[in-house]
């Protein structure tokens, strides 16, 4: 595989409409997090059978949402690799273009339901800490009034958090899911 760009700015329709599968979002977060990677290793991530994933993994190569990542041979069968077009997936430019609302409640609705499958899995984890700076386990909800300061500040953090876990490698590390939606109430 070539040199990819840092980000890829998902905007196509039919782009958007494959990404309300919580199980295609699930596929394309841990390409980008993990690299390129056979059907089976991505099933052994996420659990499922390699089967299962075929028809998801067809369908994201034909928007474009996965490359075909060169492949190799293990015990004399020849295995393909998968990655996604670049480690940044990034819909911003969709959700900001305000063409796609039903779209994206869809999906937003498909990954509230893919963080409580990770956060009902991270409940039997043997690497589940709860307290301290290794936390890697918990949920939060707040509402609040924030000042035009604050937000700006909010938002600066919630980059920097993307930042972390866009540039997190470690193959030691356990694998993290972090989810958030941000929505005005009135």
């Amino acid at each position: 595989m070539g040199q990819r760009p840092e980000t890829y700015q998902i905007s196509k329709p039919e782009q958007i409409a494959a990404l309300m599968s919580a199980r295609r979002h699930d596929i394309g977060d841990r390409l980008a997090a993990g690299g390129p990677m056979s059907i089976k290793e991505l099933a052994e991530q996420i659990g499922a059978k390699p089967s299962a994933l075929y028809h998801h993994i067809q369908k994201m190569l034909e928007v474009g949402l996965v490359v075909e990542a060169g492949s190799r041979v293990v015990r004399r069968k020849r295995e393909q690799l998968y990655a996604t077009p670049a480690p940044r997936m990034r819909l911003i430019g969709a959700l900001a273009s305000g063409e796609h609302g039903e779209a994206m409640n869809e999906i937003v609705a498909a990954l509230s339901r893919q963080m409580a499958r990770d956060f009902k899995a991270g409940e039997q984890s043997p690497v589940k800490v709860v307290d301290g700076e290794d936390k890697n386990y918990g949920f939060f909800r707040l509402v609040g009034r924030p000042t035009p300061a604050q937000l700006a500040r909010l938002n600066a953090c919630l980059t920097e958090i993307a930042e972390i876990l866009w540039k997190a490698d470690d193959p030691d590390a356990p694998l993290i899911g972090l989810g958030w939606v941000m929505a005005p109430l009135e």
